[in-house]
């Protein structure tokens, strides 16, 4: 009867484990390598169209199951639904898995301003430092399907926030998509509220699709949602208190 080696049995199983390491580190690092000659061909320049970003610095890292990017003074700017935006972060990260599903984690630190243009042309900033900001983006072959934002303890001189959270979902069907935004313990000069909830969904959203393929620029798909005859439907708004369209029609 045929036998094998007490070496083989020895042997096998640290010669496997090295073999799977190795292959781990060097998909890893041809992964980094992407990733660092990607963002030099992005800096101050379009990421998707309309949009640019651009930072001071970066340094790649996440070895060996993530990448991570780890930016200073991260800005982004370019042109939204109705007019110019931006928004800057002190501290910027995102985090992305080497293998399984295509999800991206985001985090921002340290002082934030953000610009916006409303529905009406009329423009907008705050200045705000979070307790802490995160986010998170899942794609598919169609694009953007979920975008997640978190923040807890958004706060200014102006005003205050316990938690802010904004969610934006495709369907599956790709013929609306879902917006909420929720805000706790919300305190302005003119305006408070413990629990501002506001469900959106949105008809039509075929037209965003390249959007969220990054194919075309915002403006033109918010004017393309617009002339299809998009509607924008409302619930769970304490409308007697509060014009939800002040806060999520800058997106369309």
């Amino acid at each position: 009867m045929f036998k094998y080696s007490s070496r083989f049995w020895l042997y096998a199983p640290t010669s496997l484990f090295l073999l799977v390491a190795i292959a781990v580190m060097v998909h890893w690092q041809i992964s980094a390598t992407a990733l660092e000659k990607k963002l030099a061909s992005l800096k101050g320049k379009q990421a998707i169209p309309g949009v640019t970003i651009d930072w001071s610095a970066v340094e790649v890292g996440g070895f060996p199951f993530r990448l991570d990017g780890r930016f200073t003074n991260f800005r982004v700017q370019g042109a939204g639904a109705h007019g110019p935006f931006t928004w800057t972060a002190e501290k910027f990260a995102f985090h992305a898995l080497t293998y399984g599903r295509s999800q991206t984690v985001y985090e921002a630190a340290g002082r934030q301003q953000a610009s916006w243009t409303d529905a009406k042309g009329g423009a907008h900033s705050v200045a705000f430092l979070p307790g802490s900001m995160r986010a998170s983006s899942i794609q598919d072959k169609e694009g953007l399907r979920r975008f997640d934002l978190d923040i807890a303890n958004m706060s200014d001189a102006a005003f205050t926030i316990t938690r802010f959270q904004f969610h934006m979902r495709r369907d599956p069907d790709g013929q609306s998509l879902d917006l909420m935004l929720k805000a706790d313990k919300l305190k302005t000069p003119g305006f408070s509220a413990d629990n501002l909830q506001i469900y959106t969904t949105l008809s039509k959203a075929g037209a965003f699709a390249p959007l969220l393929r990054a194919e075309i620029p915002w403006p033109q798909a918010a004017a393309r949602w617009r002339a299809e005859g998009g509607q924008a439907t409302f619930s769970q708004v304490d409308a007697a208190r509060f014009a939800p369209d002040t806060l999520l029609s800058p997106l369309y």
